[in-house]
């Protein structure tokens, strides 16, 4: 498989030398383009009047209690997890919005499990209707069931990755806490299965391994495992959830390799790519704000466009372009956290959050 990396903290492995070339003769100029400009801004050379990615909190649910996400941490469920559902009129508004304005990339999931919406495939169906050409969900695949499969693949997805993290079945169930291996990895067997019956070049399918302490000895075996069946693998560096002052020291790998690079110069280029809605219009340029330190406004009664070019954000967009994070308090946070640095700044302050033996 070829390998290239993104901002050194996503190592894709793809069966060509990029699954983008794969989507681009799928989907044509269209996706071209986007890349093109992607690309550009990702590297801080273009400053696009209107975010290229749109992420959509639908909702804040999850059926399972996976210990390196803020959702299995109660005191975070009870300050900031709500069971309020996006409505389809603020959605509509979103989608059209985004229409008028070309933007190419939606993901209609936040931090939850995205097949709990039964909804779900009429979101995908309005977005891909309305000129979004990459359309993406990742997926615990607890509740696929061979229904769901068939409305997911006409539904317009043209991504879909599922979130594994493992590949023994004693590590999967220690991380994918409340999922059962062997259903899960029969449900995606049936999903791949009903894809080649259809037909169908895409969705193009992924798995994810999130890198942790307690799974990175088995990295190699879930790239062997799943390099012949799917058509990308996506390794991930840990990140931890910015919801509060936690240590999450027990999940950095052993390989200190990735704190050193954020120590050593970080810049981030999520404010040059993308904004975050949540459930209730909050918008954030960042996918880990579990807390909203960095709202920079409200959908329900500002546009995406003024949230994108307002002043914070174009002050937020020039100081990772001069890789000067540290100026703002949120992002010095999460590099912080990140690089280890935390624990070594604000040592008692932080609660320590348990990973899997």
């Amino acid at each position: 498989m070829g390998k290239y990396t993104i901002d050194n903290k996503v190592t894709w492995l793809t069966t060509e030398d990029d699954i983008n070339l794969k989507l681009s003769s799928v989907i044509g100029e269209k996706f071209i383009d986007y890349r093109k400009r992607w690309d550009l801004a990702s590297s801080f050379q273009l400053e696009t009047d209107f975010p290229l990615y749109l992420q959509l909190e639908l909702h804040q649910n999850c059926n399972l209690r996976c210990p390196m996400c803020a959702i299995a941490i109660p005191e975070a469920r009870e300050k900031y997890i709500t069971n309020d559902h996006m409505s389809w009129e603020l959605y509509q508004k979103i989608i059209l919005e985004a229409e008028k304005y070309n933007c190419p990339s939606l993901s209609p999931q936040g931090i939850n499990e995205p097949l709990l919406d039964k909804d779900l495939e009429k979101y995908i169906r309005f977005a891909a209707d309305h000129g979004f050409v990459d359309i993406m969900i990742n997926t615990n695949a607890t509740l696929l069931t061979e229904e769901r499969s068939r409305s997911l693949l006409k539904s317009g997805l043209t991504r879909l990755r599922f979130s594994l993290d493992a590949a023994s079945k004693e590590t999967f169930e220690k991380t994918r806490v409340g999922a059962n291996h062997d259903q899960v990895m029969k449900n995606i067997s049936k999903f791949l299965e009903i894809k080649k019956e259809m037909g169908l070049e895409l969705p193009v399918v992924g798995v994810n391994f999130l890198k942790m302490k307690h799974n990175e000895h088995e990295e190699e075996m879930f790239i062997k495992k799943w390099g012949p069946l799917v058509d990308f693998i996506v390794i991930q560096e840990f990140t931890p959830q910015d919801f509060g002052d936690v240590d999450y020291s027990e999940f950095y790998t052993t390989d200190v390799t990735f704190q050193n690079q954020v120590k050593s110069g970080f810049r981030c280029s999520q404010p040059w790519q993308r904004i975050y809605i949540h459930n209730d219009g909050q918008a954030c340029p960042c996918c880990v704000d579990f807390n909203r330190d960095l709202a920079m406004g409200n959908v329900n009664n500002r546009s995406i466009y003024e949230i994108w070019n307002s002043d914070e954000m174009l002050k937020l967009r020039g100081i990772h372009k001069d890789g000067k994070y540290w100026l703002d308090e949120s992002c010095k946070k999460c590099v912080n956290g990140i690089s280890g640095s935390d624990l070594i700044e604000r040592p008692q302050s932080l609660r320590k959050i348990k990973a899997p033996n």
